[in-house]
This record gives structure tokens, C-alpha cells and sequence, in this order.
């Protein structure tokens, strides 16, 4: 019973695959065009990075606004 519950499940997608497609196209990426006074006014990339995210010598993370933490980041200048 539970075999054929996914072999039908699997058909029922493959089915479904071009009318999701049709209804559902994806979005074309937005073309950012540059003016001449823009590439002026850009600065050095290296320059504007924010600095990366640490660990606070207490446990709690600097320079991360999501609730998901990254593993093994490095341990603050302050707290090394």
C-alpha cells in the first residue's frame, strides 16, 4: 500500500511538471543599468564589506541579524 502511494505520487508530479511551469514561469532577473555618474559615485567594494561575523568572548554573536547561527565562525579580535 504505502509503494503504491509513492509511485502515484511520483506520476501525479511528473504529470503536473509542464502545467506548473506554464502557470507558474519564473521571473526574469532585473537588468540594473549603470549611468556614467553611478560608476563615478561607486567606491572600492573591499572598502564598504561589513565586517564579518564573530563570536563574542560570552557566547552571542556579532554582526548576525538572523536567529540561525553559522558554525564554526572565528572568535572575535576582542576575545581572542
Amino acid at each position: 500500500m504505502g509503494l503504491a502511494t509513492i509511485v502515484l505520487t511520483i506520476i501525479a508530479g511528473v504529470m503536473s511538471f509542464d502545467y506548473v511551469n506554464r502557470r507558474f514561469p519564473p521571473k526574469p532577473a532585473p537588468v540594473e543599468q549603470v549611468t556614467e555618474q553611478d560608476a563615478k559615485a561607486q567606491t572600492d567594494p573591499a572598502a564598504v564589506k561589513p565586517p564579518g561575523v564573530c563570536v563574542e568572548r560570552d557566547g552571542s554573536w556579532r554582526n548576525w541579524s538572523w536567529p540561525n547561527v553559522p558554525m564554526l565562525s572565528p572568535k572575535c579580535e576582542s576575545a581572542k
